[in-house]
């Protein structure tokens, strides 16, 4: 029988004692003994360790039964931090998490999209900012993630299609020129789902659809985010809904993208929250309107869920103005389309978080590194 090293021993016991910590709350040392069947001396030393490391802290003392009060220890989530960035045509996002993908801080800045060495050197300079009005020592800073509005390569270091800000062929080095942190870039909606994941661990099998302006969509495959070899699964807003219809910004007529964006809604420079109004207020257009826009969603519904028949979650947007009566007819549409009434699913709205993109993309590198203290414990 192969023994395994001391080495690895040891850093079996801290990882252990780390993912309790992280994902169970503050303990003593006799919650750990208990829990983890560790020796007094290697959960005392382990601790000390990761005191010094600054991942855990004292916390509080609990009440007496008689003898000295016993001390707790804790995770500090703020030992280290990541920031998510989105650039848009018409500014910068940014949003820093901690350790427990609590957002910490967020920031907008107006800085119109130019793919230009000057437009990246700038925005550099903003992310540092950021970073140290954040977090003083920079080596608590994991990275950058840039959620993109676009294909990523598969060794993750180029925008392979980015038409809708004009950045095909964008490599990352030029992104990060100015960036003194690791950075990484990924799909915006795979960046969604990352948070979805990270905040309902109930997910198992889904597809998200993400209802923005350019929809989007990201696969959810046994708990984890799928997104293939090429890191283009999901890509639901390019599957031909209308055959020879509307003319989509990728080339091609009928895509998805042209029938169920938010666009499709408004008319005459109406914003999408005024079409929600006067639609609660009854305007039959209005109406007919949101029931044919509606009516074209499911049916991409339908399609995707003809390959990948998992549950739905629909986000982006414009599933911030939809309510309970409109997800169920929404899932009412997609059963009547289906040519399998019996198949059963799960059809709900996203989380809907502000900065979800963000968060999501920051989230990334907070993964990595909990994965690296904690094992897959955690």
């Amino acid at each position: 029988m192969k023994t395994t090293p001391p080495a690895s021993v040891k850093e079996l016991n801290k990882r252990a004692i780390t993912a309790y910590l992280y994902s169970k709350g503050p303990a003593t040392k006799q919650m750990l003994e208990r829990e983890l069947n560790l020796s007094l001396p290697t959960i005392t030393q382990n601790l000390r360790t990761l005191e010094v490391e600054g991942l855990i802290r004292k916390g509080e003392q609990l009440e007496s039964t008689g003898g000295r009060k016993a001390q707790t220890f804790a995770f500090v989530c703020r030992a280290k931090i990541a920031i998510g960035v989105t650039m848009r045509a018409n500014g910068l996002t940014l949003c820093a998490v901690d350790l427990g993908g609590n957002v910490i801080s967020r920031k907008f800045k107006l800085l119109p999209y130019h793919n230009t060495d000057i437009y990246y050197q700038q925005m550099g300079v903003i992310i540092n900012a950021f970073a140290a009005g954040v977090e003083r020592n920079d080596d608590n800073v994991l990275g950058v993630a840039f959620s993109i509005q676009g294909i990523v390569s598969a060794d993750g270091q180029t925008i392979t299609f980015g038409n809708i800000m004009g950045n095909t062929g964008l490599r990352l080095d030029v992104i990060a020129q100015n960036v003194k942190f690791p950075c990484i870039m990924i799909h915006d909606s795979d960046a969604a789902a990352m948070a979805e994941l990270w905040f309902d661990h109930s997910l198992t099998d889904a597809v998200c659809v993400y209802l923005e302006m350019r929809p989007g969509g990201a696969v959810i495959v046994d708990g984890q985010l799928y997104q293939g070899p090429n890191l283009c699964n999901g890509t639901i807003e390019h599957m031909t809904l209308v055959p020879d219809g509307g003319e989509c910004y990728c080339g091609q007529r009928g895509c998805m993208d042209v029938y169920c964006s938010p666009e499709a809604l408004t008319e005459d420079g109406e914003s999408l929250s005024g079409f929600f109004s006067v639609l609660e207020q009854g305007e039959q257009e209005h109406r007919q309107r949101f029931n044919g826009w509606l009516g074209n969603v499911a049916q991409a519904i339908r399609n995707i869920r003809s390959m990948l028949a998992g549950d739905i979650i629909i986000g982006g947007e414009a599933a911030h103005y939809l309510d309970d009566d409109d997800v169920t007819t929404l899932k009412r549409l997609v059963e009547e389309r289906s040519a399998f009434h019996t198949d059963h699913f799960t059809l709900r709205k996203s989380l809907c978080l502000d900065n979800q993109n963000e968060i999501g993309a920051a989230l990334r590198f907070v993964q990595i590194f909990i994965d690296e203290i904690c094992g897959h414990a955690a």
